[in-house]
């Protein structure tokens, strides 16, 4: 069943669209913080309304630390996601501050996975998403099966190109190694940033 992995949905901007989509049994809602995104959250000035949802992720890119802790305090996150060159000191300085670490990673083939150097002791959970030019929000996937070659020892997100007509493939993924969530973006949209709710609630149909 889909209730057996945590799902996240990322990218959200507006607010009417989260109010359709909390009534789904999402565990986790994602707010890019990165302006050259198209689900830039600062681009709606109707922002606010993050400040009182509970279970959210702020995303961001390489994003200086003050920033990150500015905004962290002013909309109440206690989630981040870390999408570009972050280092351990970096993941370190935010856990200090009781913050849950979210650290992605960049695959388009096996060569990229052998190379990735995981910094296991400063983040609380893996993701892996397609090695795109611009981060994140490509809808296009990596093979999955190459994750059955690498030894784990965190839980994983499974990010890019998700969709209702490939989320059964997750299949592919060894027993031992399946993800512990789904993070959701482009594929659940009608245009970047407004979630496509049709697709969100057949997703939970879903038998997987």
């Amino acid at each position: 069943m889909i209730n057996n992995y945590i799902i996240k949905v990322c990218g959200i901007t507006d607010k009417k669209n989260f109010s359709a989509l909390k009534k789904y049994p999402i565990d986790l809602f994602g707010f890019i913080f990165y302006d050259k995104s198209p689900r830039y959250i600062f681009n709606n000035p109707d922002h606010n309304f993050i400040k009182n949802i509970n279970n959210k992720v702020a995303v961001f890119v390489n994003e200086k630390m003050d920033k990150v802790l500015s905004i962290l305090e002013t909309y109440n996150f206690s989630y981040v996601q870390l999408h570009g060159n972050e280092d351990s000191d970096y993941c370190i300085k935010l856990k200090k501050k009781g913050i849950k670490i979210i650290k992605s990673y960049l695959i388009k083939n096996e060569e990229d996975l052998k190379t990735i150097k995981m910094d296991l002791d400063s983040v609380d959970y893996l993701l892996f998403d397609y090695k795109s030019d611009n981060y994140g929000g490509s809808g296009k996937t990596f093979d999955w099966k190459i994750l059955n070659n690498k030894v784990y020892n965190k839980p994983f997100f499974l990010s890019g190109g998700l969709s209702l007509n490939n989320i059964n493939n997750i299949k592919m993924i060894d027993d031992n190694k399946i993800p512990y969530g789904l993070d959701l973006n482009s594929k659940f949209e009608i245009s970047p940033g407004l979630k496509d709710v049709e697709k969100i609630s057949k997703l939970f149909n879903l038998n997987l």
